[in-house]
């Protein structure tokens, strides 16, 4: 897939131009952009069907992305404000954590709407429309998952020093970037990363799963270049967004 500069271009001069409280902009796709989003998404809605949690699958009924072009992000924008109050802003690549965390906290998620290059179609180590829209976007339209979002982006809005920001980060990578439940005793994804990425839907099964424990996540690295070969398995989402919210109202102060 060759995707012209002048298109690329043209993206980032929108976002560029894009403004708060301004309506979201309408993006210009190429047809070879649109045939490889439907590539990629046919294939990862079989899988989530059988590896995705229940949250993630009972979530994409609602906002029903479509499988034949690359979704504006102004029509998942829409689809999220009734559900949830949760709404997209376009975004020129990965913000620094502060901006894109504190954001959270307001119900706004900062979206690139590029999409990955057809090399990395399986498994892209950068986020692009793809990773937005199939992983963070449909799992904000679950009211318990768009509060635990709206948790990060509060705690990051009020971490002072250093240490907690870092503890935010790889809390945040663990649970909904990697994030691995077990239901009827199979694990199933609700990370994003996961959910929107073939390599790590056809892999994630087979890494190194752990008891989920929020101090030894804090204490992980993290190495977002490869399928984690590390993951916490939560034995419930409730559990799961009990120990993480409470992490981050105690110990971080959310």
């Amino acid at each position: 897939m060759t995707v012209g500069l002048d298109v690329r271009s043209e993206r980032e001069r929108v976002v560029r131009a894009c403004r708060p409280g301004q309506p979201l902009p309408e993006f210009v796709y190429s047809g070879d952009e649109d045939a490889l989003w439907s590539r990629v998404f046919e294939r990862l809605r079989a899988m989530h069907e059988q590896f995705g949690c229940g949250h993630y699958r009972s979530a994409a009924r609602r906002v029903k992305l479509p499988a034949d072009r690359v979704p504006q992000l102004s029509e998942v924008s829409r689809a999220l404000r009734p559900l949830t109050g949760f709404e997209l802003a376009p975004a020129l690549g990965s913000l620094p954590g502060r901006l894109f965390y504190g954001s959270l906290a307001d119900g706004i998620l900062h979206a690139i709407p590029d999409v990955r290059p057809v090399t990395e179609q399986s498994f892209s180590p950068d986020p692009d429309v793809i990773h937005e829209l199939v992983g963070h976007a449909v799992m904000l339209a679950d009211p318990e998952f768009a509060e635990l979002y709206r948790c990060f982006g509060r705690a990051s809005n009020h971490a002072t020093s250093d240490e907690a920001r870092t503890a935010i980060a790889r809390l945040f990578w663990f649970t909904l970037e990697v994030g691995v439940v077990m239901e009827q005793g199979h694990p199933r994804a609700y990370g994003a990363a996961i959910l929107s990425s073939v390599k790590e839907m056809e892999s994630f099964v087979g890494a190194d799963l752990r008891e989920f424990r929020v101090e030894d996540i804090v204490a992980s690295g993290i190495d977002d270049s490869i399928c984690q070969p590390v993951l916490f398995v939560a034995d419930s989402v409730s559990r799961m967004m009990d120990e993480v919210s409470g992490f981050l109202e105690t110990s971080v102060g959310s």
